[in-house]
């Protein structure tokens, strides 16, 4: 039995690891939001463009047609549910998970 319950150990880390990573959504204060799709994002304007991605971190250039375009935007995630994120120069501001709205 003892065999059974490191089965069934292993088997929670590794679904708690594959949790706690960046792909998501994630919201800003001031409303802009982001989906990391893997090596892929989705801007605040709406822009699907490539990035550099690594489970905690992700990095990618603001396209042409947006606000602050040519900048870097750099996502740092703290935890499940919070990251820091930089648009160019500006001070990392505290980003959320986005919450669906229901009824």
């Amino acid at each position: 039995m003892k065999y059974g319950w490191i089965g069934v150990c292993i088997a929670l880390a590794a679904g708690a690891a594959q949790a706690d990573e960046i792909s998501g959504q994630w919201c800003g204060p001031d409303g802009r939001s982001v989906t990391v799709l893997g090596d892929t994002v989705v801007t605040p304007g709406g822009t699907e463009v490539p990035g550099w991605y690594s489970r905690h971190r992700y990095e990618f250039l603001l396209p042409e047609g947006e606000a602050g375009a040519g900048e870097s935007v750099v996502i740092r995630q703290l935890s499940e549910e919070e990251s820091m994120v930089s648009f160019g120069e500006a001070e990392a501001v505290l980003w959320t998970r986005c919450r669906e709205v229901t009824s």
